[in-house]
C-alpha cells in the first residue's frame, strides 16, 4: 500500500510541474485560433467581441516573441498590428503594452500546451476589457 502512495504522489507532483507556465518561447510559436471577447463595455465602449487569428514568430532579440494579430471579418484575415511579447516570470505570463491614440493596455497572455488564454487591461487603471481563448493548429 505504501508503494501505491509514492507512486500517486510522484504522480500529482509530476503533473503540478509539467503544468507550471513557462518563459519558454517555443511554447508561443506558430498559429492559434479562437476568440477575443469584451469583458467590460462601459470601460472600452467600442469594443467587439473577434474571432481571431495570431502569428506568433521569434522577436527582434533572444528570448522575445513577436505576435501579429488578425481578426476574421467576412471570412477573412484582417491585420489589428504586431507587438512584442517578453515574459513576465513575477506574472508567469507573456506580457505586452500597446498604446494607440485611443487606448493603452497590457496584454497578459498564458500558454498551457496547445491552448492560450489572455486578458487585455487598460492602463493605468487595469481594468480587464478583453479576454482571449485560442488553440494552437
Amino acid at each position: 500500500m505504501a508503494g501505491k502512495a509514492i507512486i500517486v504522489c510522484a504522480l500529482a507532483a509530476a503533473s503540478a510541474y509539467a503544468q507550471k507556465p513557462t518563459g519558454d518561447p517555443a511554447s508561443l510559436l506558430g498559429t492559434w485560433r479562437g476568440t477575443s471577447t469584451c469583458t467590460d463595455r462601459r470601460a472600452a465602449p467600442a469594443c467587439a467581441d473577434e474571432v481571431v487569428v495570431y502569428e506568433f514568430k521569434p522577436g527582434s532579440e533572444a528570448g522575445a516573441v513577436r505576435w501579429l494579430a488578425d481578426k476574421i471579418v467576412d471570412g477573412k484575415r484582417e491585420s489589428m498590428g504586431e507587438v512584442e511579447l517578453r515574459w513576465d516570470g513575477a506574472e508567469s505570463v507573456w506580457k505586452a503594452e500597446f498604446s494607440s491614440p485611443r487606448v493603452k493596455s497590457v496584454w497578459k497572455l498564458s500558454v498551457d500546451g496547445p491552448h492560450l488564454t489572455g486578458r487585455a487591461q487598460l492602463l493605468p487603471g487595469n481594468e480587464t476589457i478583453r479576454r482571449i481563448d485560442v488553440k494552437k493548429e
